[in-house]
Parts: structure tokens; sequence; C-alpha cells
């Protein structure tokens, strides 16, 4: 690193230190603002910062272990969120944006009764807040220090230090207006970084065409071959993982930027513009470069280091310094976001309605940034004793994988009830120590260890569900008021509510998903082919694609339907 290097580096920092100082005002002036900008982002802003926050300096590490360990195919770890992204697209972004709630948490209140629901609420904030998230946030800091350690020779407390404070700063001060504004910036700034260090990399390696001959077959598949033992790993991925993971209806980020958005359609468009853009677009830098980096550094053990080491060997002076501050943008993008919804969990969810419900909005905002900081130490710790980033991702999995099936149903089943999410939770947590520590099971294949917890912990929270009180029906009816989810899982709620009653047919939303799925793995995969010179079958993919678009983009066109009489549903 020179001097060059160094002032673009403080530059950028700069730069998102004078958005969060711009900023503080405006965040400073209630909660709604601090923490969803006052519900009033438009959709290209909320969806550019759903990617930023997904793209983070842990994310290009965790794909080139990926490919150089196993191959392409193994993508497919992430690739098959895909799935429940599209899922997000036409069933949750429009229904989280109705049910109008300032976390994911809130809607415990509004549809479930009883002291179970607030109990659930209370314990779920800090579930989030405290554990899960602290994963999230020490994987992502991880990152930030392995790139630091290579690029600056830095220990592991001083990379930490340094990579958080000014996130921390802007975040505090600003809260989720610095955040969305700084992540706009952030993420134009990451890609370009991706995208010149693959190119230097592929080229240094000899082009395309060069590493598709030097490298292994198998390394450059889009698929693992059946009869291996990574295909039924890609199995698991494709049947398991998408639904079952702790956010299958959105997860807290995602809903934050959906609730934060103007309007319905708008809320939609986000979410929609953000698949797009993280599987089709993101992708590809990353494993290209990864590829490169099989060819330049064959004999390297830490695979996940491969990456920053390639922006300190190949790239010149003034470019190294932009990759670097590429990495610091994706970086401070997903853990100003983290940072702020954790404090988002506590403050709403926990502090306000058990601890001061009659506290002053400037009282919740200096509790609010005092808890930003107090959650950021626990994250340094966390991070320091931490060292792989796939563990921590594939751990993270399994470890929520027995709660997305409930988290799915409470918005189409009116059984559903406080008791059926807290069993989940309960047994997920236990399965998931079983299957790591068990003997029996810890050295079994991952999509066994995940095949175990979903099943265990989903036999356990379907019987409690029937062995425990529904919720009042009161409760029931105004939420199905709230959000009009339809389905035949309401039926026995909507029987009981006089007059005309708003029924969705979820058989539009299903063939959307079905046509975005097929156009999103298409449009995916297809891109991947055309970069990689399989041009035959990347034309073939992207007809694909671009068939099912049209047939979707026929679906999104038809007006909305009318309110169906419930009289009309025998």
């Amino acid at each position: 690193m020179h001097t060059a290097d160094w002032l673009i580096v403080a530059s950028y920092l700069l730069l998102s230190l004078g958005i969060g100082l711009y900023f503080t005002r405006r965040a400073g002036s209630s909660i709604s603002e601090f923490f969803l900008s006052g519900r009033n982002l438009p959709w290209w802003l909320a969806g550019t910062s759903m990617v930023a926050t997904s793209f983070s300096a842990d994310t290009p590490l965790y794909v080139t272990g990926l490919v150089r360990t196993k191959g392409i195919y193994e993508n497919w770890q992430w690739w098959c969120f895909i799935f429940s992204g599209m899922l997000s697209v036409f069933f949750f972004s429009r229904l989280w944006r109705r049910l109008g709630v300032f976390t994911d948490v809130e809607l415990i209140k509004l549809r479930y009764s009883g002291k179970e629901a607030g109990f659930l609420r209370g314990f779920k904030a800090l579930y989030f807040s405290l554990l899960i998230h602290t994963i999230i946030k020490a994987q992502i800091v991880l990152a930030m220090a392995k790139i630091m350690d290579v690029a600056t020779g830095w220990g592991k407390w001083e990379s930490i230090l340094v990579a958080s404070s000014v996130t921390i700063a802007y975040s505090t001060m600003s809260g989720y207006w610095g955040v969305v504004t700084t992540d706009f910036f952030q993420f134009i700034i990451a890609m370009i970084g991706a995208i010149v260090l693959a190119f230097a990399a592929s080229g240094r390696a000899g082009g395309i065409a060069h590493i598709e001959k030097v490298l292994p077959a198998h390394t450059l598949q889009f698929f693992p071959s059946p009869g291996e033992a990574a295909f039924m790993a890609f199995l698991g991925y494709i049947a398991l993982s998408w639904w079952s993971k702790y956010s299958s209806d959105g997860g807290g980020i995602i809903v934050q930027r959906m609730a934060s958005s103007k309007t319905e359609k708008q809320s939609f468009a986000a979410t929609l513009y953000f698949n797009i853009v993280t599987f089709a677009l993101r992708t590809w830098p990353w494993v290209i470069a990864a590829l490169a980096s099989l060819v330049l550094y064959p004999a390297m053990k830490d695979h996940e280091a491969v990456y920053p080491r390639m922006m300190m060997d190949l790239l010149p002076t003034g470019l190294k310094g932009l990759m670097l501050a590429s990495f610091f943008a994706a970086f401070m993008g997903s853990l100003s976001t983290y940072l702020n919804l954790s404090s988002a969990y506590f403050i709403n969810d926990f502090y306000r309605p058990f601890v001061k419900p009659h506290a002053t909005e400037r009282h919740l905002l200096l509790v609010s940034r005092l808890a930003t900081l107090v959650l950021a130490g626990v994250t340094a710790y966390v991070t320091y004793n931490v060292s792989s980033i796939v563990g921590v991702f594939k751990f993270l999995i399994a470890f929520g994988s027995g709660t997305g099936l409930v988290y799915i149903m409470r918005w189409f089943w009116w059984r559903i009830n406080a008791w059926s999410e807290i069993a989940a939770m309960a047994a997920s947590t236990l399965f998931s120590a079983v299957a790591y520590e068990y003997p029996a099971l810890a050295g079994s294949a991952y999509y066994v260890k995940l095949a175990f917890i979903i099943g265990a912990s989903t036999l356990v929270w379907v019987i409690v569900t029937f062995l425990t009180r529904p919720v009042q029906m009161e409760r029931l009816i105004d939420f199905y008021k709230r959000t009009n989810p339809g389905g035949p899982g309401w039926r026995r709620v909507r029987e009981t509510m006089p007059g005309p009653i708003a029924k969705t047919d979820l058989t539009g939303p299903l063939a959307q998903w079905l046509y975005g799925c097929v156009f999103l793995v298409a449009l995916t995969l297809g891109t991947g082919k055309l970069l990689l010179g399989f041009y035959l079958s990347g034309s073939a993919l992207m007809l694909i694609a671009a068939a099912s678009g049209w047939m979707l983009w026929r679906w999104i066109a038809r007006p909305e339907p009318a309110v169906i009489p419930v009289q009309e549903e025998e």
C-alpha cells in the first residue's frame, strides 16, 4: 500500500463520516426516522440497500473458498436462496408492508395473543440482537480482519478496531438514514472493485480460455455429477436450506427495507431488484476471480485469504487503494445495517415494551445509540474467537433451520401460535447442538445434519401447536384484516367475519413465484455460462430467462383482483 492508496481509502472513510454527520439531526428527530427513515424510501434506494447489506467483505472471501475447495457448483450453498428470495418478492414484500411493523419481531404482538406472545417477543428480540446477529456480524468483521491482515500486516485486534470504528460512528450518529444512503455509494464502489479484480486476476492467469484448459473439469461444473457425494449436498441445499432458514419469510434486514418503502408496490419492486442483482450480477466477478486464483495460487492453504492476496499482488497503486476502499464499502454496508437492526430489536421489542413503556423519544434515541455501541463491543469479542467464514455461514444456516417452516406457515395457517415459534426455536437450538456435538452425527455430512435438525424440530413444533390453545379469534381477525394473506389456511377465521371479506387467491402468487424462480435461475446460470465462454448452453439459458421473464411480466401487469365475498368460498 502506497500513500496514494491510503489517500483513496481515507477519502472514502471521510465521505462516510460526512454522510453520517449530515443525517444526524434528521435521524435524531424520532425513533421512526432513526430506524425506518420515516417509511419514505423509494424502491431503488431500498433495493440497493438490500443488495449492499448482503454484499459484505466476507462474501467474496466466502465464494472464493467455495470455488477453490469444491468448484462453481458449490455456490448452490447460497444460490438455493433464489427460491426463498422469490417468496419474499411475490408473497412477503406486500404482506410485511401492509403490516406496518418496525421490525419483523413486532409481528408477534400483532399475530399472537396471551402472555406467551409477550415472552416470545422479548426473548426473540434478545435472541436476534445478542446471538444470531452477533454471529453474523462476527463473520463480517472476521473477513475484514483477514483482509487487513493481508493488506497491512495488522493483528486481529488492530484490524477489528480500525475496520469497525468509522462504521460504528456514522451508524450511531445517523441511524437508518446514514445506513441506506451510504449503502448506495458503498454498493457502487464495492461492485467496481470486484469487477476490477476479476479482470486483473483473469488477465494475469492467461484469460478465461486458458483457465478452463488448466483447471479440472469438475471445477467448472454448474451442477455436481449424480452419484458423487457433492450431489447429495446439492440436493440438500435446494430441497431443505432455502425454506428452513430462520429468514425464510424475508428476514429482519430485508423486512426493515420493505417496511421503510413508500408503498406496497415500491416494496415489491425493491425486493425483486435486490434478488436479480444479488444472484445474476454479483456472483460472477467473484467466481471468475476465484477460478483465476486456482491458477495463480494453487498451493495456498487459507482459501478465504486468497482474494485479498490477489488485490495486493495484482493491482497497481491507485487501484489497490480503490479495491481496499471497496472492501471497506462492502464491510461497512453490512455491519452498519446489522448494528442498526440489532439496536432496533433491543429498543422496539424489548426495552420499550418491557423495561420502559412510557419512555420519551429523546430517551429512546439515547438508549438506541448506547445499544449500538454495546452490541458492537460484543461483536468484537466474538470475532476474536472465530476463524472460518464458511464454517460460520454453514453453522448459522443449520442453527436456525428448524424455525423456517413455522415462520412461513404463521402467515398462511391460523392455527400457528406463539408456542409454535417457541417450540421451534428451542428445538432448533437443542437439535443443532446434538447434530454438531453428538459423536454419531458430528462426523456426518452437512445435509444429514440439516435434515435431522429440520425433521426433529418440525415434529416438535407441530405437536406443541396442537397441544396448546389457539390464538384469540379477535387477534386473528385483526391480523387478517391488516394483511389479507389469503389461502385455505384462514378459512376458519374468514367464516367468523361478517360481510364481504377480502380473500386473496394464492394461485397467482404461486405461479409468479414459479416463473420468478425459473427466470432468476436461468438468468444467473446463463450469465455465467456466457462469461465463461459456454455460448450454446448460455444462450439457451438466456432464452429460458427471456421466456419466463415475459410470462412473469404478464402476471405482474394484471390488475389487482377484486374483493371476493367470503360467502362465495363454498
